[in-house]
This record gives C-alpha cells, sequence and structure tokens, in this order.
C-alpha cells in the first residue's frame, strides 16, 4: 500500500483574525458603495462584483486551505477567476451597447 503523508498546518489566530478582519472591511465596502454609490448605477455593480471576488479569493486561500496546497489548484482558481472576469466584461459591454 502507498502510504499518501500531507503535510499539516496550523493557522495561528492572528492569521484568522487577519482574515476575519478583512472580510468584515470588504463587507463593509460593499455596504458603503452600494449605499452611497446608487447615482454610479454600472460602477456600482462593478465595483461589488470586484470586492466579491475579492472576497471569494480570501475564503478560498485560507478557509479552503489553498494557501497551503499544490500551485495546481491554486492556477486552476486563476484561471477560473480570469475566466469569470472576462464574461462579466462581456456582459457589461452587452448591457452598455444596448
Amino acid at each position: 500500500m502507498e502510504n499518501t503523508h500531507q503535510e499539516e498546518h496550523i493557522s495561528s489566530y492572528a492569521e484568522h483574525f487577519g482574515t476575519w478582519v478583512a472580510l468584515i472591511m470588504l463587507t463593509f465596502m460593499t455596504v458603503f458603495v452600494s449605499v452611497y454609490g446608487s447615482g454610479l448605477q454600472t460602477l456600482t455593480v462593478a465595483m461589488a462584483l470586484l470586492i466579491a471576488s475579492v472576497k471569494a479569493t480570501v475564503v478560498g486561500l485560507y478557509f479552503m486551505h489553498l494557501k497551503y496546497d499544490k500551485k495546481m489548484y491554486r492556477l486552476m482558481m486563476v484561471v477560473v477567476m480570469a475566466l469569470f472576469t472576462f464574461f462579466l466584461f462581456m456582459v457589461i459591454l452587452d448591457y452598455l451597447t444596448r
């Protein structure tokens, strides 16, 4: 039988607290953009989606442990985020040209 041993990692409380603070700050930024940026319409939606993408990256890196996994998983995440950005750009172009 093959012995598959993965390296263990222990996250510190400071790292968890920093991640929590970052997510709370990004949430406040989303609320701020949605409340005070209502006159900007398309830019408000784009900013909200950008902030949501950053939050998804933080969650993926720390809570899904992509920070400690193989680089291939991070590469796959970058490809997915690039595709998301491309499709978002195409939708915005479609919306603006109607």
